[in-house]
């Protein structure tokens, strides 16, 4: 249903070619990572896409995302990068799922809720620099024989994650796959060994593991600031439509707390799209939005449900008409990357922020 004409258009083949580019360009399996409802861009549909064409592997962050990929009918492989709770360790291996292992502690809590018949596949996450989940290489032997003795388990896959891949100047990448590399050569090699993020994909000249953990870029949004990379292409555009027109005078003021005060006779429209959709509060009085092919800028305080524009200058402007809030319009655009630098934020927030009573259509 889309009451208010306003929706965010997933286009799924721009997606494919995001992953297929990156896979060519670095000769590595991509596992694009559908986590967090796919960055926003929709989990499901997206997984079905990825079986339909092809890729063999997919990430998510925690089990429910995956029970739910599953229960759409996708057969893919997909592990699980995040805690969950040991009770659940059945439902992750009825349902075909490989799960992270980073301490002995966890391990042995979801090894209890196992039978002795059971085989659940197992990654096993190493710290190399990141600071979160997993031991230190030196740590890592212990557990990596413990895994190996516990016959309830499969030690299917290891890995690890950058910290600073965005910037390929920093020197603890070089140092994170130096220490990988030396924990991979002295042990048992599992079916999948995995390193690299979408920065380092993009970013560094990585020569380790068979494939790569792709999220932001898979969605064509850039993974560094630093550095640019021409061959994405964003898959989300998002979309509202002019609900109302009027002419102002001078003096008068727009939204909560009086924030726009109008110093000429102007035109405004108002879109009903706000902080509830996604559109970050913080660009109140500085964002700006695309109609006609021309810049709008928002007007006042962002409320939860509607913005007031600015379009004054843009001509035959008509209830109905389009309003990009993030995409192309004419020979305009406005990426996430924009609205991040201007709410102070990155552009992976912004997309995952485009909220659930947003409409996907997928195309």
């Amino acid at each position: 249903m889309k009451s208010r004409d306003t929706y965010a258009e997933v286009n799924t083949g721009i997606f494919l070619r995001n992953i297929f580019e990156i896979s060519k360009r670095t000769n590595i399996h991509v596992a694009p990572v559908l986590k967090a409802d796919a960055y926003g861009h929709g989990a499901v549909k997206l997984a079905q896409v990825c079986e339909q064409n092809g890729i063999g592997f997919l990430v998510v962050a925690f089990l429910e995302e995956a029970i739910e990929i599953r229960e759409s009918g996708v057969l893919l492989p997909i592990l699980v990068l995040n805690y969950f709770d040991p009770k659940y360790a059945k439902t992750a291996l009825f349902n075909d799922l490989s799960v992270t292992i980073f301490s002995k502690d966890q391990k042995d809590a979801i090894s209890a809720y196992l039978d002795e018949n059971d085989k659940l596949k197992v990654h096993l996450k190493v710290d190399t620099g990141m600071g979160r989940l997993g031991p230190t290489a030196n740590e890592a032997f212990e557990l990596y024989d413990d895994i190996q003795k516990d016959k309830r388990f499969i030690f299917e896959g290891i890995y690890t994650h950058f910290s600073a891949a965005d910037d390929p100047s920093d020197v603890l990448n070089a140092h994170q796959v130096d220490e990988f590399n030396e924990f991979i050569k002295k042990i048992k090699k599992p079916k999948y060994v995995h390193i690299s993020n979408s920065a380092a994909a993009t970013c560094l000249d990585i020569k380790v593991g068979n494939f790569s953990r792709i999220g932001i870029a898979a969605y064509g949004l850039q993974p560094s600031s630093r550095t640019k990379i021409d061959y994405l292409e964003p898959v989300m555009s998002v979309h509202s439509t002019v609900a109302f027109i009027k002419s102002i005078d001078q003096g008068r003021t727009i939204g909560y707390g009086h924030t726009f005060t109008a110093d000429k006779k102007m035109k405004v429209a108002t879109v009903p799209f706000g902080y509830a959709d996604g559109l970050p509060r913080s660009l109140s009085n500085r964002g700006h939005v695309l109609l006609n092919g021309k810049r709008a800028k928002i007007l006042g305080r962002i409320s939860m449900d509607q913005i007031v524009i600015d379009v004054s200058n843009i001509e035959d402007v008509k209830i109905g008409d389009d309003v990009v809030i993030i995409g192309k319009s004419g020979k305009d655009e406005i990426t996430a990357e924009e609205i991040a630098e201007l709410a102070g934020t990155i552009n992976y927030e912004i997309v995952c922020g485009i909220s659930k009573r947003v409409p996907r259509i997928y195309i």
